[in-house]
C-alpha cells in the first residue's frame, strides 16, 4: 500500500518541478528596480519649445580643450546644435593653462568671436609646496591676459585635493586667497562647484533617492568618514565667498543645493557677490515648481542659464520647456541624464525674467572685465 503512495508522490515531485523549470524567466516579479521604467498613464499638454524666448547664454558647458579635441569639425557640430536652439553664446569651462589655453582660445574663442568664452583652470599639483600660490597666481594672471574670461574651480577642491602634506585643502584655504584676489581684480568671474547633491552625502541603501544613478557611478559616493560633510564644504565656500567681496563667485548648480532651496535664498541675501546657475539640476527644481517659482521671482537678478551637457538641441530644449511652461510632470531626462525617478513640472516665468536668467544676467557679470562681450 505505502509503495503506490510513495509513486504518486515523486511523480507530483517531478510535475511540480517541471512546471518550475518552464516558468519564463523574465517573471516580471523579478524585475530589477534598475530596469524598471514606468510609462505615466497621465494625459498633461505637452509644449515644444524650440528657440528660448530670447537668446541665451549658456553659462556652464565643457566643450573640451586643446587642439587636438577641438577641431573643426566637432566645434563646427557645437555652433549648429547652438544655432538650431537659440544659444547664442556658451562658456566653455575647459580651457586649461599655458599652451592649452592657447589652443583652446584659438579653436573657439578667437575663430569664433562672440560664440564661445573659454575659462582658465588651476594646477593643484604640488598645492602647499613653496611657491605654489606665486606659481599658480601669476599662471593665472598670464592667462587671463591670454584672454580667458574667468576661472573654474572643480568640485575635487574640498573632496579630493590633498597639499604636499598629504591633508585635504578646505575650500577656504588661506593659500587660495591671492587667486581669488586676482579674479576681483581682473574683474574675472569664478565658476565653483563645491559638493555634489544630498543624496550623494547618504548611504547607499534603500532610503537613497538616487539609488540607480548612484550605482551606475559609485565613485560619485561621498559618504563616509573620509569625506568631508557637505554642510562643511558648503560652509568652507560661503567663509571664502565672504572674505572677497569684490569677486564674483557663480555657484554652479543651484549652490549644489537645489533640494533646499530656503537655504540657498539666505546665501543669497548675505553674499551679494554670489550668483548661482541652474545646470543639471532642473530634475530637482522642477519636482518643487510652486517653490522654484517663487525663488526665481524674488532672485531673478542672481540666477543664470547653463546646462552642463556639450550642446545638444533636445537638451537645450528641455530646459526651455521648464522655465517658459506650465507643462505638468514630464520626464527631463533629455536635459542632462537620468538623476531621479521622479517628473518635472514647468514654472512659466514671466517675459522679464525670463530675459535675466536667458541672457541679461550673464552679460552684466562677462561683460564687466571684457566690454566686448555681446553674446549676439
Amino acid at each position: 500500500m505505502r509503495r503506490p503512495l510513495f509513486r504518486l508522490l515523486i511523480v507530483s515531485l517531478f510535475a511540480a518541478s517541471a512546471a518550475v523549470a518552464e516558468e519564463p524567466a523574465d517573471d516580471i516579479r523579478d524585475l530589477k528596480l534598475r530596469d524598471w521604467q514606468p510609462r505615466s498613464m497621465l494625459v498633461t499638454k505637452t509644449t515644444r519649445v524650440n528657440t528660448p524666448l530670447y537668446p541665451a547664454i549658456d553659462i556652464h558647458n565643457h566643450l573640451g580643450g586643446g587642439a587636438q579635441r577641438l577641431t573643426s569639425e566637432r566645434v563646427q557640430a557645437y555652433l549648429q546644435a547652438m544655432d538650431d536652439a537659440g544659444v547664442a553664446l556658451v562658456v566653455n569651462l575647459d580651457g586649461g593653462w599655458g599652451e592649452r589655453l592657447q589652443e583652446t582660445l584659438a579653436a573657439l574663442d578667437q575663430a569664433h568671436p562672440g560664440r564661445f568664452l573659454t575659462f582658465a583652470l588651476l594646477d593643484f599639483d604640488g598645492i602647499g609646496s613653496e611657491g605654489w600660490t606665486e606659481r599658480e597666481t601669476q599662471r593665472l594672471r598670464e592667462s587671463f591676459k591670454a584672454g580667458a574670461r574667468g576661472l573654474k574651480i572643480h568640485k575635487s577642491l574640498g573632496l579630493g585635493v590633498r597639499d604636499a602634506d598629504g591633508q585635504l585643502v578646505p575650500v577656504d584655504d588661506a593659500r587660495l586667497d591671492p587667486i581669488w584676489e586676482l579674479c576681483g581684480e581682473f574683474r574675472r568671474p569664478v565658476m565653483i562647484h563645491i559638493s555634489d547633491p544630498a543624496a550623494f552625502f547618504t548611504p547607499l541603501d534603500r532610503f537613497n533617492e538616487r539609488w540607480h544613478e548612484l550605482n551606475e557611478h559609485p565613485n560619485w559616493l561621498f559618504f563616509g568618514e573620509q569625506f568631508r560633510s557637505r554642510e562643511e564644504l558648503h560652509a568652507q565656500r560661503n567663509r571664502a565667498i565672504a572674505r572677497h567681496p569684490n569677486t564674483t563667485f557663480l555657484c554652479a548648480h543651484f549652490g549644489n543645493n537645489p533640494e533646499d532651496l530656503e537655504t540657498v535664498g539666505r546665501w543669497l541675501d548675505e553674499y551679494p557677490n554670489m550668483h548661482i546657475d541652474i545646470d543639471a539640476r532642473i530634475s530637482e527644481l522642477g519636482r518643487q515648481p510652486y517653490t522654484a517659482r517663487r525663488f526665481f521671482l524674488k532672485y531673478q537678478d542672481r540666477i543664470l542659464f547653463g546646462t552642463d551637457t556639450t550642446p545638444r538641441v533636445e537638451a537645450f530644449r528641455s530646459y526651455y520647456r521648464f522655465l517658459e511652461t506650465d507643462d505638468e510632470y514630464w520626464d527631463p531626462v533629455d536635459s542632462h541624464h537620468r538623476q531621479g525617478f521622479w517628473m518635472i513640472y514647468g514654472i512659466f516665468l514671466p517675459e522679464e525674467v525670463l530675459e535675466k536668467v536667458y541672457r541679461t544676467n550673464a552679460l552684466r557679470i562677462l561683460s564687466a572685465g571684457a566690454p566686448d562681450v555681446a553674446g549676439d
